[in-house]
């Protein structure tokens, strides 16, 4: 037998249908905040994909068999993608831009509880605003798309901080890398504490019980950065929002606020993340634009969702099954005609009138008609409704 590949995940009818709502859902807040849906092809320049990551990213990037001079990946995450497309328009677009989307990326990471290697993310991106109203109505977008799937503002907390805070904060106790220590932060959360101390000191932290109780007793307004944050959070008119100085995101080109979204229990993975990225567009050879933007992952929110029995459970029942027995034209006719209005299924197998009861109780159908000489002949069938038991007439 044949499997699907690790880390993957096959959607049968009634899942896919469910996976679709909640993404119609998202598309449907997203609008209401002005934003546009596009769409990136799923290959891209190795460049572009690493440019500007840690090598934990690299590493993770799928990188296909070179075909020519050119390397190509497949995209571990939209936002190089989304600032392609920008830059290659950049002239002719009127700023602010905001664009959404909802498609699969992939990762080689190792398969776990909300963490796939093929995975589908909401994304979401804003150019041409470095005011602090920008990154609140990024944040505001990313709480009420969790509001439009069942949820309360109860039952998620969103972290905010920013990295000139944290950078001000961490820059006295190492005298390496400060990136390499920020991605141990965004750690924090993920790791037992004794390793989390640990990561520290292999990444040149000398004082880790001093920095530790840094980012936890700090008064912020001292420290540089402070106001850019504290101009967010008083934008955002959220019970759920509070202000994290541990809150790193790992990607190494974020330049201003950032944020997550956990449940309130911790018992999964960030349902979001994203922040400020100011410097990436000039970095990939675009005019200076200020950015934000975030990525909300479907594999940690449907987990979330089924814990809180909030995945949808759609209805795929037909409206109507078809029954034929002999008069197969007379069928396809008067399925043309219903499908104008209606959802039609006509049977295609069995001609024995039980096993096509049988297949379309199977099926959900709302109401099934029994088409044979006889209606044919007189020009009326009779539908049954399934749920309530109940017959009627009509012409054909």
């Amino acid at each position: 037998m044949i499997n699907n590949v690790k880390g993957t995940t096959d959607f049968m009818p009634k899942e896919e249908a469910s996976k679709q709502k909640v993404f119609d859902n998202l598309k449907a807040v997203a609008q209401k905040f002005g934003f546009r849906q596009i769409c990136t092809p799923i290959i891209e320049s190795f460049e572009l994909l690493a440019q500007k990551q840690g090598d934990e990213i690299r590493k993770q990037i799928f990188t296909l068999e070179k075909k020519g001079k050119e390397e190509l990946a497949m995209r571990a995450e939209f936002t190089p993608s989304f600032a392609r497309l920008f830059i290659s328009n950049q002239k002719e677009l009127a700023k602010p831009i905001k664009w959404f989307s909802i498609d699969r990326v992939w990762r080689y990471e190792k398969p776990q509880a909300g963490r796939e290697r093929e995975f589908y993310q909401f994304n979401v991106e804003l150019y041409g605003s470095g005011e602090a109203i920008a990154d609140a109505e990024i944040i505001s977008l990313a709480i009420e798309s969790l509001k439009s799937l069942g949820l309360k503002e109860k039952d998620f907390i969103v972290n905010v901080n920013n990295r000139k805070v944290l950078q001000s904060l961490i820059e006295n106790f190492v005298s390496s890398d400060i990136d390499e220590v920020i991605r141990v932060i965004d750690k924090k959360d993920k790791v037992s504490p004794e390793d989390y101390k640990e990561m520290l000191k292999e990444v040149g932290v000398e004082q880790v019980d001093k920095l530790i109780k840094t980012l936890e007793e700090t008064d912020v307004n001292k420290v540089k950065g402070a106001s850019e944050l504290k101009s967010v959070l008083d934008l955002l008119p959220y019970d759920c929002v509070k202000m994290s100085l541990t809150t790193a995101r790992g990607l190494s080109y974020y330049t201003g606020t950032v944020f997550e979204i956990f449940d309130v229990n911790g018992k999964f993975r960030a349902l979001c993340g994203g922040g400020r990225y100011d410097n990436m567009i000039e970095q990939f050879g675009g005019q200076p634009t200020p950015a934000t933007g975030f990525g909300m992952g479907w594999s940690t929110i449907s987990l979330l969702l089924a814990d809180k029995n909030l995945l949808p459970d759609e209805e795929l029942g037909p409206d109507y099954f078809i029954a034929v027995l002999e008069e197969e034209r007379e069928a396809m006719k008067l399925a043309a005609k219903l499908r104008q209005h209606n959802t039609v299924v006509v049977n295609l197998v069995s001609k024995n009138v039980g096993n096509q009861m049988k297949y379309a109780n199977s099926l959900g159908a709302k109401n099934v008609i029994v088409l044979g000489p006889e209606e044919v002949k007189s020009k009326k069938y009779k539908v049954k409704n399934m749920q309530a038991g109940t017959e009627k007439s009509m012409n054909l």
